[in-house]
């Protein structure tokens, strides 16, 4: 996960910047906040946390992946959640969709999850 960033042509619009969501999964939606770096980082802050890194897919798109811990009560890590997802933005939204891989502490794959994001900049 160490693709950088490509730059986005002058009047693209960019995720730089932070995003409040709604992430729908099948066993319901929830709460979420991303932030993504000018340098391609991609942090997941709410619903979560985790780190990955986004790129450029051309105008208007771009792809992110992110990967979270999967902690027990004690705070050991059983696992990870592989994140994945393409996302189409205008001005100040965007909506994605993609797959979530969960990984236990041996990293088996257990299930995936298909994900979609709605988000909105922060500020917007």
């Amino acid at each position: 996960m160490s693709a950088a960033a490509a730059p986005a042509p002058r009047d693209a619009p960019t995720p730089v910047g932070t995003w409040t969501a709604r992430v729908s999964r099948p066993g319901g939606d929830s709460a979420g906040s991303f932030h993504f770096t000018a340098c391609g980082h991609a942090l997941l802050t709410v619903g979560g946390i985790g780190a990955g890194s986004w790129s450029s897919l051309g105008p208007g798109g771009f792809l992110f992946r992110i990967t979270e811990p999967v902690l027990d009560g004690q705070g050991r890590c059983v696992g990870w959640v592989d994140i994945e997802q393409h996302a189409s933005q205008r001005g100040g939204s965007f909506t994605s969709r993609g797959t979530s891989r969960v990984y236990d502490a041996d990293g088996r794959l257990t299930r995936t999850v298909p994900v979609e994001i709605h988000a909105t900049r922060a500020g917007s």
